[in-house]
Protein backbone atom coordinates (compact mmCIF):
# COMPACT_ATOMS: atom_id res chain seq x y z
CA UNK A 1 0.00 0.00 0.00
CA UNK A 2 2.61 2.77 -1.40
CA UNK A 3 0.49 5.61 -0.14
CA UNK A 4 0.35 5.16 3.04
CA UNK A 5 4.27 5.97 2.78
CA UNK A 6 2.83 8.86 1.16
CA UNK A 7 0.87 10.19 3.58
CA UNK A 8 3.52 9.69 6.06
CA UNK A 9 5.39 13.01 4.78
CA UNK A 10 1.90 15.16 5.31
CA UNK A 11 2.73 14.49 9.52
CA UNK A 12 5.49 16.75 9.81
CA UNK A 13 5.67 17.65 13.77
CA UNK A 14 5.48 14.48 15.80
CA UNK A 15 7.76 13.93 18.26
CA UNK A 16 10.08 10.98 18.38
CA UNK A 17 10.74 9.41 21.82
CA UNK A 18 10.98 6.40 23.94
CA UNK A 19 7.83 4.39 24.70
CA UNK A 20 8.45 5.28 28.34
CA UNK A 21 8.75 9.07 27.82
CA UNK A 22 5.52 9.41 25.76
CA UNK A 23 2.27 10.19 27.44
CA UNK A 24 1.45 7.85 24.19
CA UNK A 25 -1.96 9.63 22.45
CA UNK A 26 -2.34 11.97 20.50
CA UNK A 27 -5.66 12.25 19.44
CA UNK A 28 -6.36 15.50 21.02
CA UNK A 29 -3.52 15.80 21.68
CA UNK A 30 -4.81 15.68 21.57
CA UNK A 31 -4.46 13.33 22.26
CA UNK A 32 -0.78 11.89 21.04
CA UNK A 33 -0.70 11.34 25.10
CA UNK A 34 -0.85 7.67 24.56
CA UNK A 35 -1.42 8.25 21.56
CA UNK A 36 -0.24 10.95 18.52
CA UNK A 37 -2.94 12.24 16.55
CA UNK A 38 -2.84 14.61 13.16
CA UNK A 39 -5.33 17.38 13.08
CA UNK A 40 -5.00 20.28 10.82
CA UNK A 41 -6.78 22.81 13.65
CA UNK A 42 -6.32 23.24 17.41
CA UNK A 43 -5.48 19.99 18.02
CA UNK A 44 -3.39 19.16 15.01
CA UNK A 45 0.46 18.00 15.51
CA UNK A 46 0.89 19.69 12.09
CA UNK A 47 -0.95 22.99 11.15
CA UNK A 48 -1.78 24.31 7.75
CA UNK A 49 0.47 26.57 5.21
CA UNK A 50 -0.14 30.25 6.01
CA UNK A 51 -2.08 29.38 9.35
CA UNK A 52 -1.62 32.13 12.51
CA UNK A 53 0.16 30.53 15.52
CA UNK A 54 -1.41 30.94 18.88
CA UNK A 55 -0.73 31.32 21.90
CA UNK A 56 0.63 28.33 24.64
CA UNK A 57 -1.50 26.76 26.47
CA UNK A 58 -1.58 27.76 30.64
CA UNK A 59 -0.54 24.81 32.57
CA UNK A 60 -0.82 24.79 35.97
CA UNK A 61 1.60 22.90 38.77
CA UNK A 62 5.00 23.69 40.08
CA UNK A 63 7.71 25.34 37.70
CA UNK A 64 10.54 22.74 37.52
CA UNK A 65 7.53 19.50 36.95
CA UNK A 66 5.99 21.83 34.66
CA UNK A 67 9.10 21.78 32.14
CA UNK A 68 9.64 18.34 32.51
CA UNK A 69 6.22 17.79 31.62
CA UNK A 70 6.41 20.11 28.64
CA UNK A 71 9.32 18.20 27.41
CA UNK A 72 8.31 15.20 27.95
CA UNK A 73 4.59 15.21 26.43
CA UNK A 74 3.91 18.57 24.10
CA UNK A 75 7.84 19.29 22.90
CA UNK A 76 7.73 21.70 20.21
CA UNK A 77 3.96 20.74 19.60
CA UNK A 78 2.51 22.58 23.00
CA UNK A 79 1.71 25.57 20.87
CA UNK A 80 -0.67 23.66 18.39
CA UNK A 81 -2.06 21.19 20.39
CA UNK A 82 -3.59 22.60 23.45
CA UNK A 83 -3.91 26.34 22.76
CA UNK A 84 -5.09 29.59 24.74
CA UNK A 85 -6.41 32.30 22.75
CA UNK A 86 -6.52 35.73 23.69
CA UNK A 87 -8.32 37.37 21.44
CA UNK A 88 -11.77 36.29 19.97
CA UNK A 89 -10.53 34.79 16.78
CA UNK A 90 -9.53 31.48 17.93
CA UNK A 91 -11.14 29.04 20.25
CA UNK A 92 -8.62 27.39 22.36
CA UNK A 93 -7.95 24.17 22.01
CA UNK A 94 -9.60 23.06 25.59
CA UNK A 95 -12.92 24.22 23.63
CA UNK A 96 -14.73 21.21 21.96
CA UNK A 97 -16.02 23.21 19.20
CA UNK A 98 -15.53 20.57 16.16
CA UNK A 99 -14.71 16.72 15.62
CA UNK A 100 -12.22 15.82 18.25
CA UNK A 101 -10.85 12.20 19.40
CA UNK A 102 -9.81 13.61 23.13
CA UNK A 103 -7.92 10.23 24.19
CA UNK A 104 -7.50 6.35 23.23
CA UNK A 105 -6.88 3.74 26.26
CA UNK A 106 -5.69 0.62 26.06
CA UNK A 107 -7.00 -1.78 29.15
CA UNK A 108 -3.23 -3.01 29.22
CA UNK A 109 -0.90 -0.21 28.35
CA UNK A 110 2.12 -2.29 29.01
CA UNK A 111 1.28 -6.04 27.40
CA UNK A 112 3.10 -9.38 27.32
CA UNK A 113 2.93 -11.38 23.92
CA UNK A 114 -0.09 -13.09 23.71
CA UNK A 115 -2.15 -10.75 25.31
CA UNK A 116 -5.38 -9.54 24.36
CA UNK A 117 -5.12 -5.33 24.41
CA UNK A 118 -8.73 -3.70 24.15
CA UNK A 119 -8.83 -0.39 22.99
CA UNK A 120 -11.90 2.30 23.79
CA UNK A 121 -11.48 6.08 22.23
CA UNK A 122 -13.21 8.94 23.89
CA UNK A 123 -14.47 11.11 20.85
CA UNK A 124 -17.42 14.01 20.24
CA UNK A 125 -19.26 15.22 17.57
CA UNK A 126 -20.95 18.56 18.10
CA UNK A 127 -23.19 17.96 15.19
CA UNK A 128 -23.76 14.39 15.90
CA UNK A 129 -23.12 12.72 12.93
CA UNK A 130 -22.06 8.43 12.68
CA UNK A 131 -18.60 8.22 12.88
CA UNK A 132 -16.68 5.69 11.03
CA UNK A 133 -13.57 4.25 12.07
CA UNK A 134 -10.82 2.48 10.89
CA UNK A 135 -7.71 0.54 12.43
CA UNK A 136 -4.41 -0.94 12.09
CA UNK A 137 -1.33 -2.15 13.72
CA UNK A 138 2.24 -2.07 13.37
CA UNK A 139 4.44 -4.34 15.64
CA UNK A 140 7.72 -3.13 16.24
CA UNK A 141 8.66 -0.60 13.47
CA UNK A 142 11.69 1.25 13.36
CA UNK A 143 11.01 4.72 15.01
CA UNK A 144 7.60 5.28 17.63
CA UNK A 145 6.13 8.12 15.11
CA UNK A 146 3.11 7.76 13.20
CA UNK A 147 5.68 7.87 10.03
CA UNK A 148 7.66 4.86 11.95
CA UNK A 149 4.33 3.25 11.80
CA UNK A 150 2.50 3.95 8.23
CA UNK A 151 6.55 2.92 7.19
CA UNK A 152 6.00 -0.97 8.78
CA UNK A 153 2.62 -0.72 7.93
CA UNK A 154 2.78 -0.44 4.33
CA UNK A 155 5.76 -2.49 4.40
CA UNK A 156 4.05 -5.72 5.97
CA UNK A 157 1.20 -5.07 3.71
CA UNK A 158 3.45 -5.08 0.86
CA UNK A 159 5.11 -8.46 1.61
CA UNK A 160 1.86 -10.18 2.31
CA UNK A 161 -0.86 -8.69 -0.04
CA UNK A 162 -3.34 -8.69 3.26
CA UNK A 163 -5.19 -4.96 3.26
CA UNK A 164 -3.56 -3.25 5.97
CA UNK A 165 -6.97 -2.50 7.46
CA UNK A 166 -7.59 -4.86 10.72
CA UNK A 167 -11.46 -3.15 11.24
CA UNK A 168 -13.44 -0.79 9.75
CA UNK A 169 -17.02 0.30 10.16
CA UNK A 170 -19.76 2.95 11.73
CA UNK A 171 -19.67 3.56 15.50
CA UNK A 172 -16.51 1.49 15.71
CA UNK A 173 -14.43 3.43 18.20
CA UNK A 174 -13.49 0.58 20.13
CA UNK A 175 -10.79 -2.15 19.21
CA UNK A 176 -8.92 -5.56 20.09
CA UNK A 177 -5.68 -6.44 19.17
CA UNK A 178 -3.71 -9.95 19.95
CA UNK A 179 0.00 -9.03 20.80
CA UNK A 180 2.25 -12.06 18.55
CA UNK A 181 3.22 -14.69 21.04
CA UNK A 182 7.01 -14.44 19.26
CA UNK A 183 6.82 -10.42 19.81
CA UNK A 184 10.01 -9.99 21.50
CA UNK A 185 11.19 -13.57 20.10
CA UNK A 186 13.52 -11.44 17.34
CA UNK A 187 14.39 -8.21 19.01
CA UNK A 188 17.98 -8.51 21.02
CA UNK A 189 18.00 -7.42 24.24
CA UNK A 190 18.94 -3.79 23.59
CA UNK A 191 15.99 -3.29 21.78
CA UNK A 192 13.51 -5.16 23.91
CA UNK A 193 12.96 -1.69 25.83
CA UNK A 194 11.81 -0.15 22.91
CA UNK A 195 9.29 -2.99 22.06
CA UNK A 196 5.70 -1.65 20.86
CA UNK A 197 2.76 -2.42 18.97
CA UNK A 198 1.49 1.26 17.33
CA UNK A 199 -2.45 1.16 16.79
CA UNK A 200 -2.95 3.42 14.04
CA UNK A 201 -6.90 4.93 13.99
CA UNK A 202 -8.55 7.25 11.41
CA UNK A 203 -11.89 8.22 12.50
CA UNK A 204 -13.82 9.97 9.84
CA UNK A 205 -17.35 11.44 10.96
CA UNK A 206 -18.91 10.94 7.79
CA UNK A 207 -18.11 8.10 4.76
CA UNK A 208 -14.50 6.71 5.39
CA UNK A 209 -12.84 5.03 2.58
CA UNK A 210 -8.70 3.84 1.98
CA UNK A 211 -8.11 4.12 -1.81
CA UNK A 212 -5.10 1.72 -2.43
CA UNK A 213 -4.39 3.71 -5.58
CA UNK A 214 -4.70 7.04 -4.11
CA UNK A 215 -2.34 9.85 -5.70
CA UNK A 216 -2.57 11.98 -2.40
CA UNK A 217 -3.74 10.13 0.56
CA UNK A 218 -5.09 6.84 1.22
CA UNK A 219 -7.43 7.84 3.71
CA UNK A 220 -10.98 10.00 2.38
CA UNK A 221 -13.71 11.03 4.32
CA UNK A 222 -16.31 12.16 2.72
CA UNK A 223 -19.92 13.95 3.58
CA UNK A 224 -22.38 11.64 2.82
CA UNK A 225 -25.10 14.45 1.80
CA UNK A 226 -23.22 16.44 -0.53
CA UNK A 227 -20.29 14.19 -1.47
CA UNK A 228 -17.82 16.58 -0.27
CA UNK A 229 -14.67 15.47 0.50
CA UNK A 230 -13.56 16.50 3.94
CA UNK A 231 -10.01 18.19 4.33
CA UNK A 232 -7.20 16.90 6.51
CA UNK A 233 -8.93 19.07 9.55
CA UNK A 234 -12.63 17.49 9.69
CA UNK A 235 -11.23 14.06 10.66
CA UNK A 236 -8.54 12.31 12.39
CA UNK A 237 -5.78 10.10 12.46
CA UNK A 238 -3.95 8.91 15.29
CA UNK A 239 -1.71 6.65 16.75
CA UNK A 240 -1.77 4.71 20.04
CA UNK A 241 1.07 3.15 21.64
CA UNK A 242 1.21 -0.14 23.34
CA UNK A 243 4.56 -1.08 24.87
CA UNK A 244 5.22 -4.63 25.29
CA UNK A 245 7.44 -6.17 28.27
CA UNK A 246 7.85 -10.13 29.22
CA UNK A 247 7.59 -8.42 33.07
CA UNK A 248 6.72 -4.99 33.24
CA UNK A 249 3.18 -3.83 33.89
CA UNK A 250 1.38 -0.48 33.87
CA UNK A 251 -2.42 -0.13 35.55
CA UNK A 252 -4.44 3.12 33.73
CA UNK A 253 -4.53 5.76 36.06
CA UNK A 254 -7.64 5.79 38.34
CA UNK A 255 -10.46 8.95 39.05
CA UNK A 256 -11.21 8.88 42.73
CA UNK A 257 -13.52 11.73 42.33
CA UNK A 258 -14.93 14.82 40.46
CA UNK A 259 -14.95 17.87 42.57
CA UNK A 260 -17.15 20.98 42.10
CA UNK A 261 -16.26 24.37 44.14
CA UNK A 262 -14.60 21.53 46.64
CA UNK A 263 -17.41 19.19 46.80
CA UNK A 264 -18.16 15.94 45.55
CA UNK A 265 -19.39 16.25 42.07
CA UNK A 266 -21.56 12.77 41.40
CA UNK A 267 -22.28 11.26 38.33
CA UNK A 268 -25.33 12.61 36.81
CA UNK A 269 -25.76 15.70 38.69
CA UNK A 270 -26.23 18.26 36.41
CA UNK A 271 -25.10 21.52 37.73
CA UNK A 272 -26.47 25.00 37.42
CA UNK A 273 -24.33 27.86 36.80
CA UNK A 274 -24.44 31.50 36.00
CA UNK A 275 -22.77 32.71 32.68
CA UNK A 276 -19.51 35.12 32.69
CA UNK A 277 -20.37 38.38 31.05
CA UNK A 278 -17.89 38.15 28.25
CA UNK A 279 -17.24 35.82 24.94
CA UNK A 280 -13.95 36.33 24.63
CA UNK A 281 -11.32 33.89 25.78
CA UNK A 282 -9.92 35.70 29.16
CA UNK A 283 -11.01 33.35 31.79
CA UNK A 284 -9.44 36.65 34.51
CA UNK A 285 -12.44 39.08 33.25
CA UNK A 286 -15.26 36.58 34.60
CA UNK A 287 -16.47 37.89 37.80
CA UNK A 288 -15.69 35.68 40.63
CA UNK A 289 -19.07 35.03 41.59
CA UNK A 290 -18.80 33.16 37.82
CA UNK A 291 -16.06 31.05 38.31
CA UNK A 292 -16.15 27.43 39.53
CA UNK A 293 -13.31 25.44 41.05
CA UNK A 294 -13.38 22.25 39.49
CA UNK A 295 -10.90 18.99 40.07
CA UNK A 296 -10.32 15.28 38.90
CA UNK A 297 -8.81 13.75 42.41
CA UNK A 298 -6.60 10.60 41.53
CA UNK A 299 -6.57 7.53 43.43
CA UNK A 300 -2.85 7.00 45.07
CA UNK A 301 -2.36 4.26 43.26
CA UNK A 302 -2.31 5.93 40.45
CA UNK A 303 1.27 7.21 40.36
CA UNK A 304 3.53 4.17 39.73
CA UNK A 305 6.88 3.50 40.73
CA UNK A 306 9.56 1.10 40.83
CA UNK A 307 12.31 -0.91 38.73
CA UNK A 308 11.64 -2.11 35.73
CA UNK A 309 12.76 -5.42 34.21
CA UNK A 310 16.07 -3.85 32.56
CA UNK A 311 16.67 -2.38 36.09
CA UNK A 312 15.54 1.37 35.20
CA UNK A 313 13.91 3.33 38.16
CA UNK A 314 10.89 4.93 37.19
CA UNK A 315 8.28 7.28 38.93
CA UNK A 316 5.02 8.42 36.96
CA UNK A 317 4.12 11.84 36.22
CA UNK A 318 0.42 11.62 36.19
CA UNK A 319 -1.25 15.24 35.19
CA UNK A 320 -5.01 15.93 34.50
CA UNK A 321 -6.36 17.52 30.90
CA UNK A 322 -9.54 19.54 31.34
CA UNK A 323 -12.18 20.08 27.83
CA UNK A 324 -15.39 21.36 27.15
CA UNK A 325 -18.13 22.20 24.07
CA UNK A 326 -18.09 25.83 25.83
CA UNK A 327 -16.56 27.91 28.44
CA UNK A 328 -13.50 29.33 30.08
CA UNK A 329 -10.61 27.33 31.84
CA UNK A 330 -7.99 28.90 34.12
CA UNK A 331 -5.76 25.98 33.35
CA UNK A 332 -6.50 23.32 30.61
CA UNK A 333 -3.74 20.96 31.90
CA UNK A 334 -2.79 19.94 36.13
CA UNK A 335 -0.74 18.34 37.47
CA UNK A 336 -2.84 15.10 39.50
CA UNK A 337 -1.50 16.46 42.96
CA UNK A 338 -2.78 19.54 42.24
CA UNK A 339 -5.35 19.21 39.80
CA UNK A 340 -8.38 21.83 40.83
CA UNK A 341 -8.73 24.64 37.87
CA UNK A 342 -10.91 27.42 37.33
CA UNK A 343 -13.68 27.40 34.94
CA UNK A 344 -16.35 29.59 33.84
CA UNK A 345 -19.11 29.89 31.35
CA UNK A 346 -19.32 32.55 28.47
CA UNK A 347 -22.43 34.30 28.05
CA UNK A 348 -23.14 33.10 24.46
CA UNK A 349 -23.69 29.45 26.22
CA UNK A 350 -27.09 31.40 28.17
CA UNK A 351 -29.44 28.15 28.02
CA UNK A 352 -27.45 25.49 27.25
CA UNK A 353 -26.18 22.18 28.99
CA UNK A 354 -22.42 21.73 28.56
CA UNK A 355 -20.27 18.82 28.74
CA UNK A 356 -17.11 19.15 30.55
CA UNK A 357 -13.99 16.12 30.32
CA UNK A 358 -11.76 15.22 32.60
CA UNK A 359 -8.94 13.23 31.01
CA UNK A 360 -6.22 11.76 33.05
CA UNK A 361 -2.85 10.53 31.71
CA UNK A 362 0.38 8.71 33.55
CA UNK A 363 3.61 9.18 31.25
CA UNK A 364 4.01 5.34 30.59
CA UNK A 365 0.81 4.98 28.48
CA UNK A 366 -1.85 5.29 30.89
CA UNK A 367 -4.99 7.14 30.60
CA UNK A 368 -8.89 7.35 31.68
CA UNK A 369 -11.35 9.79 31.76
CA UNK A 370 -14.79 10.69 33.37
CA UNK A 371 -17.51 13.18 32.16
CA UNK A 372 -19.76 15.94 33.84
CA UNK A 373 -22.20 18.11 32.59
CA UNK A 374 -23.72 22.00 33.73
CA UNK A 375 -26.57 24.14 32.93
CA UNK A 376 -25.70 27.84 32.15
CA UNK A 377 -28.86 29.93 33.03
Amino acid sequence: MKTLARYSALITSQVARPPSLAFGEAFASTGAERTLVRRARGVAHAHRSGEKTKPKAKIGGRPHQMRRFIRARYGAILSLSLLTACGASFDPGYRVTSFRVLAVQADTPFAKPGDTVHLTSLSYDPQGRTVNWAWATCLNPSASTVEGCLAKINADSGATGVSPIAAEGPGLDRFSYTVPSDALDALPAAARPSALVGVLSVACPGDLSVETGAADLPFRCTDPSSGRVLGGDEYVVGLKRISVRAVDRNQNPSIAKITFDGADWPEGEVKAVTACDTDGNEYAKCADSTKHQIAAVVTPDSVESGTTEFGESFSEQVVVEYYATEGLFENAVRLAESPETGWAARSAARGEELRIWFVVHDDRGGVTWLERSVRVE
